[in-house]
């Protein structure tokens, strides 16, 4: 009875924030738009995500080269951990590459 009274309450509260924020946005949107923050933060995610189309499949590719120098002077019991690890890092960097344009397209669609 306890958990269902704080589960309430919880989900009223933080119901009750969301519903304030998202009115708070629409009332102060010019502002925020035009705020330090904001062209700041714009100009952040843009040069991290330009930085990160560059590094993440440099580094992704030169794991992976090593991973597989590593698998080919491993033992048969040792080659499938490094298996394992070339696949991650491959769907690792997929992944974040992914991630980065995800973001760089978000970023788009407010400008």
């Amino acid at each position: 009875m306890l958990k269902k009274i704080i589960n309430f309450i919880r989900v009223t509260l933080s119901s009750s924030l969301l519903i304030f924020f998202v009115f708070l946005n629409k009332i102060y949107a010019s502002n925020i738009a035009s705020s330090q923050l904001a062209t700041g933060l714009d100009k952040l995610l843009k040069d991290l995500t330009s930085w990160a189309y560059k590094v993440i499949p440099t580094i992704g590719t030169v794991l992976v080269i090593y991973f597989f120098i590593r698998r080919g002077s491993a033992d048969e019991m040792d080659i499938k951990k490094w298996d394992n690890r070339i696949k991650t890092c491959v769907i690792s960097s997929v992944g974040a590459v992914l991630g980065a344009v995800i973001i760089d397209l978000a970023i788009g669609y407010f400008q």
